[in-house]
C-alpha cells in the first residue's frame, strides 16, 4: 500500500481492529484503479475513512467524474463495514460515545479503551 501513498511518511491512524479492513478496501481500489493514489487512512466520526483519488493527482485534474464516483464508492463501502467492526480487535462491534472521540468498539473493548480513546 505504501507505494500508492501520496506521502510515504504516512502513519495510518486507525486502530488494528481495521487493519483487515484497510488491507480489503486498497484490494478493492486497486482492483479498479491500479494505480490510484492514497492520501489517508483514517478514523472519522466513528467509521473507516480511506481517501483516495483514482490515479495521482496532476494540475487541472486527470480523472472523469464517474472514476472519482466509483473511488468513492468502493471507499463508502468499507466506511459502512467499519461501523460494525471493533477498532480494537476486529470484533463485532458498534458506535460508542463515551469518549471525546466516537468509536467503535465491542463490549470488552469498550471496558478496556481509556477515556481519551487512543487504541
Amino acid at each position: 500500500m505504501r507505494r500508492h501513498l501520496r506521502d510515504p511518511s504516512y502513519d495510518f491512524d486507525v486502530g488494528p481492529g481495521w487493519r483487515r479492513l484497510v488491507l480489503e478496501c486498497h484490494q478493492a481500489v486497486v482492483a479498479e484503479f491500479l494505480e490510484y493514489e492514497l492520501l489517508a487512512v483514517k478514523q472519522k466520526w466513528g467509521s473507516l475513512c480511506f481517501q483516495a483519488f483514482p490515479r495521482p493527482w496532476k494540475h487541472g485534474g486527470n480523472w472523469t467524474g464517474a472514476e472519482s464516483a466509483r473511488v468513492s464508492a468502493v471507499t463508502e463501502a468499507f466506511a459502512d463495514r467499519s461501523e460494525g467492526i471493533c477498532e480494537r480487535c476486529g470484533a463485532a462491534g458498534s458506535l460508542r460515545e463515551s469518549r471525546r472521540i466516537l468509536l467503535v468498539l465491542c463490549d470488552r473493548c469498550e471496558t478496556r479503551v481509556p477515556e481519551h480513546g487512543r487504541l
